[in-house]
């Protein structure tokens, strides 16, 4: 600090460290005010329960009285009651309050009935039962032989769960002989009895969105008046008595049919188990080494790619560009530089950035100093076709071969093509056994199928509001579908996991493991380095292969002297790997082809009158 400027400097530093700290202690302020603005505003609430007594007197009149139990957390306006008036039926005589006189009662009309409000206090109270009657006219039908009640005890517009509802139908009998009662859906049941003329009931928990419903024949109304009732000249028993056996067979069936998913679900998740433990262990094959210091066979570096990196047998563009790599190391090709004077001159293209340039020997040159070059596989001498198709003057630069390369279909179909003739070089059958696969994707396949019966059945017969336990069947279906779609994909892309190598296959796999491990491990490199550039030159090749070709030029640019290294075939794509590299595969990937891509009859279960639903707000 220089003190001719001493008065000034302190003082911004002063007044900095002021600003800061205000601007630290907003901050921490408005972080404050954001969390607690959150819980203050949040808010909810639970129906702890519900309770519904119901009777009907001679005439058929039935009387409501409900009352429903709320459980505040925050601040509501009101709650309310929707009643659902059917065709053919009306609700009077509508009275309502709450619990301690904590809300204000109204009744509004709307287009399908009733809205009965409860306007609640402020603070609103943390707990409030909400008391309503009603009687409803038409509830009951009268058949020509019996009277039915068919009635929603609980509506399906509730955006709550009840934790449960308490029941009582009073009917016009003198015992209990003269009626009979279903129950729908029957899960939500806990207990159920009756006491002379009085139907008793409780349930468990009913889920949001959820219906309950009882239906009663009784003796039928004499004189029946329809101005309390509906009625019916056709006979009604017969009929409710085979809806309500088909729907208690049907019950019975999904109990029946739920044991059998549940028995696929555990087969689902077993025979993937059971398959590996068959076909996917791998054989003992006694090679116990850690590293193999040079390539163990003699294979072509696709070869080797396809073995140990591909689907196997199959090559991965992993091998395409190491091919074209090892064309350089074999003599076939050189790379280097393109010099600004020849970028000019080739018209390769006007950046200044520097390009790679291959360069195609002559046949001529194919003997020399290091005297016939090694022959070419079938698949090696069509990527040397390729390169020699897009050169000009046997040259060609990198940035154009990868434009070219990325045009139409061409490269992805020379590709296919080019995969397949290197599968013909992997004796597969020596090295590898896929039974484990073929069994994993026939079982998913089966599985699949089987899944995809149950949803169509259950969809189709067993709607998830009358049997709930179809919704937990149909959570199975989805689960061993997934599972199955899953485990197709999984044989698929992780083929070795499930198939299992021949002795053979292992050692070969265990072999080019390990002299993958020795490649990218720099301290095994440092103490026992390949002897020539040459040999360097020869295990980039097949790092290319193994996938680990960026690992293995980092470890030679640090092991090999950079005047040795200036020897390399690859020196010039040293700094540039990761795009050389990886060019070939962005071009296949372009070239790819895009792919498109009234008063009369019965009701059924869920059917009856009632319901309606509520809340608060």
């Amino acid at each position: 600090m220089r003190f001719s400027k001493g008065s000034a400097e302190p003082v911004r530093e002063v007044n900095t460290n002021s600003a800061v700290l205000k601007i630290a202690i907003t901050t921490v302020i408005l972080l404050v005010f954001l969390c607690l603005v959150p819980s203050a505003s949040a808010r909810d609430y639970a129906l702890e329960e519900a309770g519904t007594n119901i009777t009907i007197d001679s005439r058929g009149l039935v009387h409501v009285e409900e009352s429903i139990s709320y459980a505040f957390d925050g601040d509501y306006s009101e709650v309310f009651r929707i009643l659902e008036v059917p065709s053919g039926e009306s609700i009077q005589n509508i009275t309502g309050h709450c619990s301690d006189e904590a809300c204000r009662f109204r009744v509004e009309e709307t287009s399908r009935g009733y809205e009965l409000i409860g306007e609640l206090p402020s603070p609103t109270p943390q707990k409030v039962t909400f008391f309503i009657s009603y009687d409803h006219y038409g509830a009951v039908k009268v058949h020509s032989d019996i009277s039915e009640f068919h009635y929603k005890l609980w509506g399906e517009e509730w955006e709550k769960p009840l934790g449960n509802l308490r029941g009582n139908i009073t009917l016009p009998v003198e015992s209990e002989n003269e009626l009979q009662y279903w129950i729908h859906p029957t899960g939500y049941t806990r207990n159920i009895d009756v006491e002379k003329n009085v139907v008793n009931l409780r349930t468990k928990e009913i889920p949001s969105y959820q219906w309950y419903e009882i239906r009663v024949v009784f003796p039928r109304i004499e004189s029946p008046d329809s101005s309390f009732v509906k009625i019916d000249d056709a006979e009604g028993l017969e009929e409710i008595l085979a809806i309500e056996n088909e729907y208690q067979q049907k019950g019975s069936i999904l109990k029946g049919l739920y044991g059998l998913i549940i028995l696929s679900t555990l087969i689902a998740l077993a025979l993937p188990l059971f398959i590996y433990l068959r076909y996917g262990r791998e054989p003992e094959i006694g090679y116990e080494a850690i590293y193999e210091r040079e390539p163990p066979t003699a294979s072509r570096p696709a070869v080797v790619n396809a073995i140990m990196r591909g689907k196997i047998g199959t090559p991965t563009m992993d091998g395409f560009t190491a091919t074209v790599m090892n064309l350089a190391n074999l003599g076939y090709i050189s790379l280097r530089t393109v010099k600004s004077e020849e970028r000019r001159a080739l018209s390769l293209f006007k950046s200044e950035d520097e390009d790679i340039l291959i360069e195609i020997a002559s046949p001529v040159s194919y003997s020399g100093a290091r005297g016939d070059l090694p022959k070419l596989e079938d698949f090696e001498k069509d990527v040397l076709n390729l390169l020699k198709k897009h050169s000009s003057g046997n040259k060609i630069s990198w940035a154009r071969l990868k434009k070219e390369l990325g045009k139409g279909t061409g490269f992805y179909e020379f590709i296919t093509a080019w995969n397949k003739k290197v599968e013909k070089h992997v004796v597969i059958e020596k090295l590898f056994r896929s039974t484990g696969n073929k069994y994993m994707v026939i079982f998913s396949i089966a599985i699949l199928i089987v899944a995809i019966a149950y949803f169509i059945i259950l969809s189709n017969y067993f709607p998830s509001d009358a049997f709930p336990l179809a919704s937990s069947a149909n959570l199975l279906v989805a689960f061993i579908t997934v599972f199955s779609v899953i485990m197709i994909i999984f044989s698929s892309a992780f083929e070795k996991v499930l198939g299992r190598w021949t002795p053979e296959g292992r050692l070969y796999y265990k072999k080019w493991a390990n002299f993958k491990k020795y490649l990218t491990d720099f301290s095994a490199l440092k103490e026992h380095p390949p002897e020539s550039i040459e040999l360097w030159d020869s295990y980039l090749v097949y790092a290319t292969a193994l996938g680990v070709a960026e690992e293995v030029l980092k470890n030679m640019s640090l092991v090999v002297p950079a005047e040795q290294l200036k020897a390399s075939h690859f020196y010039y794509v040293h700094h540039s790997y990761g795009q050389f590299g990886s060019g070939f595969g962005n071009a296949y990937t372009s070239s790819a082809p895009s792919s498109s891509g009234s008063g009369g009859g019965v009701g059924g279960v869920g059917g009856g009158s009632g319901g309606g639903g509520g809340g608060a707000r």
